[in-house]
């Protein structure tokens, strides 16, 4: 799910939260989605279909403010 969509999910309250994570393989961390379903759906990037990978948990904390959630779950 890219950006714009879970914007436009968050706003229709079809997603519950967003939990980010570290992904040791690519050194950095990924965020995923959780809708009413519990299915789980990473954020992608625009040009390809791979999870989106932020460097620092910072930079993944801006990202889902600019999508609109007030709380995430971090896991370390």
């Amino acid at each position: 799910m890219q950006e714009r969509e879970a914007k436009l999910l968050l706003a229709s309250k079809d997603l519950k939260y967003a939990v980010i994570q570290p992904n040791s393989s690519l050194q950095g961390w990924t965020i995923t989605f959780k809708d009413n379903n519990e299915q789980q759906q990473p954020l992608v990037s625009k040009r390809s279909n791979d999870p989106r990978l932020f460097k620092t948990s910072d930079a993944a904390l801006r990202c889902c403010a600019r999508i609109g959630f007030h709380q995430v779950e971090v896991l370390v």
